[in-house]
């Protein structure tokens, strides 16, 4: 049986390993390095060796580093007098930890070292195997056999480090994270824990740069480091905070094993027959800290997370004891969630008010195509009665994001879609306004766990009090102790709603009909029912997009901004706010659907999230067309609009026969929408429809 010594401080809690020269071995007490590496090898000038080998000599033997890890760089093999000389002067030394191997080849090399350590331990009286090692892996022959350098060397490594130095040399490539560190930090990640030894990072040779170390040790961890080598003192601050659990992380940790001391994660158990769940109170045994199985905060959570949870917290550094709690104060989080269960025509609370300026309105053009002069041409709008001359009005849409979005999510889980959103006044810039929100309907989900909660939602100009824009939005809520339909004053107020909304189209459409030249009549194109359009703009939302709209327009869903909890990289995780889904959905069909002068959203549905930088595209089925009563120059359409994920229709759908019944289908499930692709052959559509809008629209007429 191997006998192998008792390291001072097990490898799994470095997190960084700092190259150290002679003349700073003195300072090493007073460093946070979590282990040192002293250097017989490249640092060291050939005159300089004999010199630098005494100088670890003496500092081990006179316990310089306190018992703290130590590992020494020795010279390669194919120096055979240095290397000799490195493993004469190491072996046995006192507080020495492990020795690091350097330009090996292949896992032949770590067995003959093996064996060259064990003849010395045995020379020296040592147990076989008290020496271990930690070899460096920076040959193209070492990383393409990562796995058996990790197993080779008589069960001495401890771990394995990546050096990229002179693996580059070799190859003639450039250090870059993504395309030429990513596969070798892959290989040695892999065959270190395939072998259960600890693997290190290489390191970050621009010790100047703070911000580049920062993005290179962060990559390290995700790639599954340990731990990274530094180069210098400066380095250690930065890399033993990225290589430690984050907060969220171990925040992520404490929810689920806390979760399974309640009892929460024994779902599966419960239901098998026969198998008794453990209780609540039961704290879990050894046989059972890796068991357990359910949903938390929306994660399906198994046994492999249960084991990484453990593994984190067990990494995480200890937190210091206080004798008096009076010293001590624990955060509180502020919840915005409503106290309360909604009830029938129930007026939440929101107390924000909100001036539209003349930047929000240009912030939200930018993103949200419009080709219609309503939007675009200030004479055009003041001519309409919409605005004072020089100034532009603001977007129906921007109006429909006003009216829903600066509130509290009041506890919403998720946001399902719109219905009857309606304008009912001139939305000006520079106008001051607040909203109005009001539960109208609750229906609690089959399944018992949820409820779709629809509220009333009123922008009020301030001032005047004048309602301006009116929607109902639906949200999915945790179960509600009540479901109950919409009241015969929701009922009337609807009815009120409709006719101030009609109104105002009327007007709207007359002064059109007044001031419309004659030769605009039948200079757009014409769309008869039954029409698709495939559409040909398909943009995304950019991640510096959506965190401006959501600054400038108060969304406080930390889905939607928080991408230190979220981004899953280059902004996927983060999702797009469903209102701003909506609007990419018909910023999409826009230019082919102008000039529109009045449109209403009798419902949209967001199917399934969008990432900033994903692209939205859109096909559009006309309905219905119909004249407007008494005005020759208009028509109404209704369209059913299709947002659609990462394609470009008018160039991916083309000639592509599409069934009729896809424009009539209703579901909010994505599931369902995918299901119907499948029967329909629709590969190019499965798992890509983000959203359905439906508007009725009022357009100068071909």
């Amino acid at each position: 049986m191997k006998e192998v010594s008792r390291l001072p401080r097990p490898p799994s809690g470095w997190r960084s390993l700092l190259f150290i020269p002679q003349f700073a071995f003195t300072r090493a007490a007073r460093l946070s390095a979590d282990c040192f590496v002293l250097d017989l090898q490249d640092a060291v000038p050939l005159a300089a060796k004999a010199a630098a080998r005494a100088g670890v000599i003496e500092a081990l033997r006179g316990g310089l580093f306190d018992g703290r890890p130590v590992v020494v760089r020795i010279n390669e093999a194919d120096l055979p007098e240095l290397h000799a000389a490195d493993l004469e002067a190491c072996v046995g030394l006192p507080g020495l930890t492990a020795l690091m191997p350097t330009m090996t080849h292949g896992p032949e090399e770590l067995d003959a070292l093996h064996e060259r350590v064990a003849a010395l331990e045995l020379a020296r009286g040592l147990p076989r195997g008290h020496t271990r090692f930690l070899p460096l892996l920076e040959t193209p022959a070492a990383v393409l056999e990562a796995r058996r350098m990790a197993l080779a060397g008589g069960g001495r490594n401890l771990g394995v480090m990546l050096g990229h130095g002179d693996l580059f040399r070799f190859t003639g490539a450039t250090a870059h994270a993504e395309l030429t560190l990513s596969h070798p930090r892959s290989q040695v990640v892999m065959a270190a824990r395939a072998a259960g030894i600890e693997p290190f990072d290489t390191p970050y040779t621009h010790v100047g740069d703070r911000i580049g170390l920062e993005a290179h040790a962060r990559e390290g961890r995700l790639h599954g480091f340990t731990g990274k080598c530094c180069l210098h003192s400066d380095q250690l601050e930065t890399v033993n905070r990225c290589m430690t659990p984050p907060a969220a992380e171990l925040a992520w940790a404490r929810r689920v094993t806390q979760a399974q001391r309640q009892g929460t994660l024994s779902t599966l158990t419960r239901k098998v027959p026969g198998l008794a769940a453990p209780g609540a109170s039961e704290a879990p045994g050894p046989s059972s800290v890796n068991e357990g199985m359910a949903i938390v905060e929306g994660q399906l959570i198994g046994p492999p997370h249960l084991k990484a949870a453990h593994r984190m917290l067990a990494l995480a550094p200890p937190l210091d004891p206080v004798a008096d709690e009076n010293q001590v104060v624990v955060g509180r989080r502020v919840s915005h969630a409503l106290e309360r269960p909604p009830t029938l025509d129930d007026l939440l609370p929101n107390p924000y008010e909100m001036t539209a300026t003349a930047g929000m309105r240009d912030l939200w053009v930018q993103c949200f195509y419009s080709h219609d002069r309503i939007v675009t041409s200030a004479p055009f709008a003041a001519r309409l009665g919409l605005t004072a001359p020089g100034t532009l009005p603001l977007p129906f849409m921007m109006g429909l994001y006003l009216a829903c979005c600066m509130s509290s999510t009041h506890g919403a889980i998720y946001h399902l879609g719109f219905r009857n959103a309606r304008q009912h006044a001139p939305l000006r810039v520079g106008d001051t306004y607040r909203q109005e929100i009001q539960v109208r309907r609750v229906r609690n989900t089959g399944d018992g766990k949820r409820a779709v909660v629809t509220t009333h939602r009123r922008l009020i100009r301030v001032g005047d009090e004048v309602p301006v824009f009116t929607l109902d939005k639906r949200e999915l809520y945790h179960r509600q102790p009540e479901s109950f339909e919409p009241s015969p004053a929701a009922a009337r107020m609807e009815e009120e709603e409709r006719s101030r909304a009609q109104a105002f189209r009327t007007t709207l459409t007359q002064r059109a009909q007044d001031v419309l030249p004659r030769a605009e009549v039948g200079a757009m194109p014409s769309f008869d029912a039954g029409a698709l359009l495939l559409h040909g703009f398909a943009r995304p939302l950019g991640i510096t997009a959506n965190l401006a709209l959501s600054t400038q327009l108060l969304v406080t869903h930390p889905i939607h901004l928080d991408h230190h909890r979220f981004d899953l990289g280059h902004g996927r995780g983060v999702v797009v706010s469903g209102g701003l889904v909506v609007s990419m959905t018909l910023a999409a069909a826009a230019r082919d659907l102008h000039e529109v002068l009045w449109e209403e959203l009798l419902a949209a549905d967001n199917i399934r999230p969008v990432a900033p930088t994903q692209t939205v595209g859109a096909l559009s089925y006309v309905l219905s067309r119909a004249p407007v009563e008494g005005m020759d120059g208009l028509e109404e359409l209704v369209v059913k609009t299709l947002g659609v994920l990462d394609l470009t229709p008018s160039a991916e759908l083309a000639d592509v026969p599409l069934p009729r019944a896809l424009f009539t289908f209703e579901s909010e499930r994505p599931s369902a929408y995918d299901e119907f692709c499948r029967q329909h052959g629709l590969q190019a559509l499965e798992g890509r429809v983000v959203c359905v809008a439906t508007r009725r629209i009022v357009r100068i007429r071909a």
